[in-house]
């Protein structure tokens, strides 16, 4: 039962209940605070978990409304999703001033409680931008008790009180989501532009505001699942009939549309009315328009199921990671577009792969490879064939690709991208003793677009900027970036993913302005002492020699 309990937590992490997308923060440029012994009084140590989350924006929020404000305490997590201490490396990034922007440190009482909060950064499984917010209750943070962010701690780390619910629902206007003065009585589908993933989003908020209820932490069937108990907890004691110290049926509960309807019926009135049981005669508000989205996540959650049963109570590395990929990019197809004609195709062809008798069948269990893009699964340009047994094959990435980052210290490489409305190029100088994985980086960038970074304007539209930060390796071609750019701290994603059209060149995904777009560089080679440019001038005149001007 290990194997299918731990997936079975991961679907629904995956769908409805993990998709609290909504309610402030963000991964953007954010100050990482004031670090020094003097203005600080308590250190707060953590991990973030939803698959480990790295580069992700990390706060206290002090005033509980869902937002980074500029008096918060904030830092971000590393490769492995650890704030201020990493238990598996023995760093003290609290102690180090280089590392300092991983630290998370602030003016609040020896034992007064906080509520932490984790938005952004990159799962480190299947190298997708994290959309979600993680929540974090506590008094005790310390460094020798490790604690975990999770979608578990996340149901219970908010009171179901009237106060709570309005800073919720400020969080949602804030957002665009509903329109100012609107309730969370409101239909969606009468909001602007709302999608499914938003609507998600908020069942997802109130039903994490139901958690405080008093359910059981333990279930007798859940062995080495601790990071998840607290979350199917909640979920099985919201449903009648469920959660007699058994968590066996927690999957029938989700992948039934009308059980998981139920689910959130509950767990809106509890979160409206603390301390109240739902009475029959209560009617889940626009239980017409969210029909389909409990129809979706049953159908996930149902297929998740299958690729369980398939497993026969074992699984490799490489079959765990194919069925968390698998589940991530049906939930991020379904999420980003109800009407996408592809998930009919994407569940027939995993279906298809379990129907070959050999566990996940051979193509599916490929997509747990160390080679794979997943990002391309999950792009919206790519079609499913479900009699295929190659979709695997079409997202490995080529052998120089794959090892593109095997040896990054001390290298330079430069990338660009050019389409209607967003041009940028950079050149990287990466830092370090041979053989290291993280060290300190400097970088050339221009980039011009329509989201919340440029460095052009009418006067000099080839304006650059020199810019520093560290970097960190996911894999030999995943790169993460923590850049300082005017204002606070900047976390990016770059990954090489085809070989380019030559032998020194590479094709990249880069992920500057909010999505994984499609670049083109060279690959990684050394670079001479004296080769970084040492101002924004500099950087502009070799950005224009390399790249030519912006046009």
């Amino acid at each position: 039962m290990t194997i299918r309990n731990k997936i079975v937590a991961g679907a629904l992490a995956s769908s409805m209940l993990g998709l609290a997308a909504c309610g402030g923060g963000g991964s953007g440029t954010q100050d990482v605070g004031d670090k020094s012994p003097q203005a600080s009084s308590r250190t707060f140590y953590a991990r973030a978990v939803d698959g480990y989350l790295a580069g992700s924006t990390v706060y206290v929020d002090l005033n509980e409304n869902f937002k980074l404000d500029a008096f918060e305490p904030r830092a971000i997590t590393d490769n492995e999703g650890y704030f201020s201490y990493n238990h598996h490396t023995g760093t003290d990034y609290c102690a180090t001033s280089a590392l300092a922007q991983y630290c998370l440190r602030g003016n609040v009482g020896a034992n007064e409680e906080v509520v932490i909060r984790v938005t952004g950064g990159y799962d480190t499984i299947t190298k997708l931008p994290f959309e979600g917010v993680l929540s974090l209750r506590s008094s005790d943070l310390d460094r020798d008790d490790l604690r975990l962010v999770t979608p578990g701690t996340s149901m219970v780390a908010d009171d179901a009180t009237d106060a709570a619910i309005q800073a919720k629902l400020q969080a949602l206007m804030d957002a665009g989501i509903f329109e100012s003065g609107g309730s969370l009585h409101d239909d969606p589908s009468e909001q602007l532009a709302i999608t499914r993933a938003q609507v998600a989003a908020i069942i997802s908020q109130m039903v994490g505001e139901a958690g405080k209820q008093a359910y059981p932490a333990t279930f007798t069937d859940v062995q080495d699942a601790g990071w998840a108990q607290a979350y199917t907890a909640m979920s099985a004691g919201l449903v009648e009939g469920v959660g007699q110290g058994n968590f066996g049926s927690i999957g029938e509960v989700f992948s039934d549309a009308a059980k998981l309807a139920e689910v959130a019926r509950l767990a809106v009135y509890a979160a409206m009315n603390a301390g109240q049981v739902a009475p029959s005669s209560y009617v889940l508000p626009n239980s017409t328009s969210l029909a389909s989205l409990f129809e979706s996540t049953a159908d996930l959650v149902g297929l998740n199921d299958k690729m369980i049963e398939a497993l026969q109570g074992s699984a490799s590395p490489q079959q765990l990671a194919a069925i968390l990929r698998a589940q991530a990019v049906m939930a991020e197809r379904v999420f980003a577009n109800p009407k996408d004609p592809e998930v009919t195709d994407l569940k027939a062809w995993i279906e298809n792969q379990l129907a070959q008798g050999d566990g996940l069948g051979s193509d599916l269990t490929a997509l747990g490879g160390d080679n794979i893009d997943v990002s391309a699964l999950a792009a919206s340009n790519f079609d499913f064939d479900p009699m295929s047994n190659s979709i695997s094959a079409s997202v490995t990435i080529p052998a120089e690709a794959a090892t593109a980052f095997a040896a990054l210290a001390n290298t330079s490489f430069g990338v660009s991208m050019n389409k209607p409305g967003e041009q940028g190029a950079a050149v990287l100088f990466v830092s370090g003793a041979a053989g290291a994985r993280s060290g300190d980086i400097d970088v050339c960038v221009r980039y011009r677009g329509d989201e919340d970074f440029d460095t052009t304007s009418s006067s000099d539209p080839n304006g650059a900027m020199l810019i520093g930060g560290r970097w960190s390796l996911l894999d030999d071609h995943t790169l993460t970036l923590s850049i300082d750019i005017v204002g606070g701290v900047r976390s990016l994603l770059l990954k090489a993913v085809s070989a380019g059209g030559g032998i020194d060149t590479r094709g990249y995904r880069f992920d500057f302005g909010g999505d994984l777009s499609e670049w083109s560089g060279s690959a990684p080679s050394g670079f001479t002492a004296g080769a970084v440019p040492t101002s924004d001038a500099g950087c502009k005149d070799a950005l224009v020699q390399r790249f030519g001007p912006m046009t």
